[in-house]
């Protein structure tokens, strides 16, 4: 049974309440998932309010309720706050600020989750290692899996995630990571910015002066480093790490080489000690984040040779992971990357799918959410170098995309207003490909669509 790293005692001190022993296992603000010996979070969201569910809490095994108003008939020990979000993080703080875990934060615009994943992978067999859930990235998530990390974790894998101005100093503040990367500045995220340069000051925020890392990992190659680079100088960081596929830096890119599934890369350290390691994909886009996770181990004081163990690696479902299917004597080939979608995640997963395949192919594309006042250029700039590829037939999903149903006429290219819609006429077009691409973001729910085809057709 995994035990955390708060006790009874402590919320008692901390709360000034008064409830018995107990072993806590986790916490959860979701009482669907709530497991054997959870703390229960009641947070009254604006769609949902978890004090209507402490008594569900309860029967899936929780243990304790800290609510915001108290429930009588629930039988279960509660503990009343004001604000059941603010002590969520209160208590996050206080077990990270007693911990001697190893925090790396992993930040950037494209890449945190799967690098994250990565990183836990290549560890899983080294040390006792924590890595937070999918993408539990934000105010909620941060100080959450905080709390359910293990007790004696040695090392703790977290993503910071933003998309306005000041949040990633708070979540810096709660985390106190002792190593942090910041992978890449693209436009993603960026509603609530102006330019590149806004969102560079933003992921700047991991470098903060008053919760300072010891060690700050910087792409080279990324937009506005320069940005960054002052800014840890400035602050006197420790240890600064670099690393670059075009650019002198501690860690360099030699070179890599494909097949037809995989690529083989070859990195040096500090000019002299050279690294050589395989990447079960064949999108090069991925070569500059295994040199961040290089850059973590050294930062970590691991064998560097860890890297190797990518070679085992499995893509996360809706990352790019592919599904091979059957129809009568058929293989159908599906790429999935449903889980999100940015225009340089975009453009990067369709040029290696489209260089690698000399078939006609099914594209299916959904709208890439929060681009701010760059919405329009840069659909626009999808649509405009699909059809420059006039064997492949595009479906296209959302209501960002729909808008241009009028401007591009063309049979090839097929507008829909969401899922549902795409769902209804999506399997006229799956018996006559051999391959297919999908990709949008999460909201738009894509999943729904790799599900339905991989159900209906054998695995």
């Amino acid at each position: 049974m995994t035990i955390i790293n708060i006790s009874s005692e402590e919320i008692n001190s901390i709360f000034k309440s008064n409830i018995d022993k107990l072993k806590f296992t986790g916490c959860s603000l979701d009482s669907r998932t709530i497991k054997k010996g959870n703390i229960f979070f009641a947070y009254k969201g604006k769609k949902n309010d978890g004090n209507q569910h402490i008594t569900e809490a309860k029967k899936r095994g929780a243990v304790l309720a800290i609510v915001e108003r108290k429930n009588l008939k629930a039988k279960i020990p509660q503990i009343k706050v004001k604000n059941t979000h603010l002590a969520l993080i209160q208590l996050a703080k206080y077990v990270r600020l007693k911990s001697n875990t190893q925090i790396v934060a992993i930040t950037g615009s494209v890449g945190k989750t799967s690098t994250k994943d990565a990183l836990a992978h290549i560890l899983k067999k080294e040390k006792k290692v924590f890595s937070a859930r999918k993408s539990f990235n934000n105010i909620f998530g941060v100080p959450l899996e905080i709390l359910n990390m293990p007790k004696n974790t040695k090392i703790g894998i977290f993503e910071l995630g933003m998309n306005h101005k000041n949040e990633l100093t708070k979540l810096v503040e709660i985390l106190k990571p002792k190593i942090g990367i910041i992978l890449n500045i693209n436009y993603v995220h960026s509603g609530n910015f102006n330019d590149l340069k806004d969102i560079a000051h933003a992921k700047a925020e991991m470098i903060n002066n008053k919760f300072p890392v010891d060690t700050i990992i910087l792409n080279k190659d990324s937009n506005h480093f320069k940005i960054l680079i002052e800014k840890a100088k400035k602050f006197k960081i420790n240890n600064i790490l670099t690393y670059s596929k075009n650019k002198n830096a501690n860690l360099m890119y030699c070179n890599h080489t494909t097949t037809n599934s995989s690529l083989f890369v070859e990195v040096a350290l500090d000019k002299e000690k050279k690294i050589k390691y395989k990447i079960n994909s064949m999108n090069d886009f991925l070569i500059s984040n295994t040199m961040g996770i290089i850059a973590i181990l050294v930062a970590l004081g691991l064998n560097l040779n860890l890297i190797k163990n990518l070679k085992n690696l499995e893509l996360t479902e809706g990352r790019g992971n592919i599904i091979k299917l059957k129809k009568m004597n058929k293989i159908i080939e599906l790429h999935n990357h449903s889980y999100n979608s940015s225009p340089t995640s975009l453009f990067s997963g369709l040029n290696v799918f489209l260089k690698t395949s000399n078939k006609k192919n099914l594209i299916i594309i959904g709208d890439m959410h929060e681009l701010g006042k760059k919405s329009e250029h840069y659909h626009l700039k999808v649509l405009k170098f699909l059809l420059k590829n006039k064997a492949n037939n595009y479906l296209m999903v959302g209501k960002f995309f729909y808008k241009y149903k009028n401007r591009f006429n063309s049979d090839k290219i097929k507008f829909l207003l969401n899922v549902e819609q795409l769902n209804d006429i999506v399997f006229n077009y799956v018996r006559d490909y051999n391959r297919i691409f999908i990709k949008g973001s999460n909201s738009i729910n894509l999943q729904k669509t790799v599900d339905l085809i991989s159900n209906k057709l054998v695995a």
